[in-house]
């Protein structure tokens, strides 16, 4: 006998309710993060030598640079949680955006911001 394998449904309201809980308490953790990593590296106290040592200067322009990577990291990280909320609003919420197939809950319960399903994330991944 064939075994018959389920095919994933689209997650009920209350997960779905869940995971806007916990994306909107993302995109506001994310975006204090952002502002915070913002402001260190607009501080001007980086370009003032602290000793003659370059070695030292080159640390804090790294460090700077670190800073500022990791604000754009959180503000790409934010447009995702933003852009899974248009899709719980819209009602598309949970299906993958090339297939359309369902992305499986378990997938959304690990990454509520994703937007494709694990064969079209493995089909991506492979072109890259």
């Amino acid at each position: 006998m064939a075994e018959r394998t389920t095919k994933p449904k689209k997650p009920g309201k209350r997960l779905v309710n869940q995971l806007r809980k916990q994306l909107e308490a993302e995109r506001d953790e994310l975006r204090a993060q952002a502002e915070q990593l913002e402001a260190d590296a607009a501080d001007e106290s980086w370009k003032e030598p602290r000793s003659d040592d370059d070695a030292e200067t080159g640390t804090a322009t790294f460090e700077r640079e670190r800073t500022m990577s990791l604000a754009r990291n959180a503000r790409q990280t934010i447009l995702q949680v933003e852009r899974a909320l248009e899709r719980i609003d819209a009602g598309t919420y949970g299906l993958c955006i090339n297939c359309g197939n369902v992305i499986p809950t378990e997938r959304l319960e690990a990454l509520p911001q994703a937007v494709d399903c694990l064969d079209c994330r493995r089909k991506a991944e492979r072109l890259r």
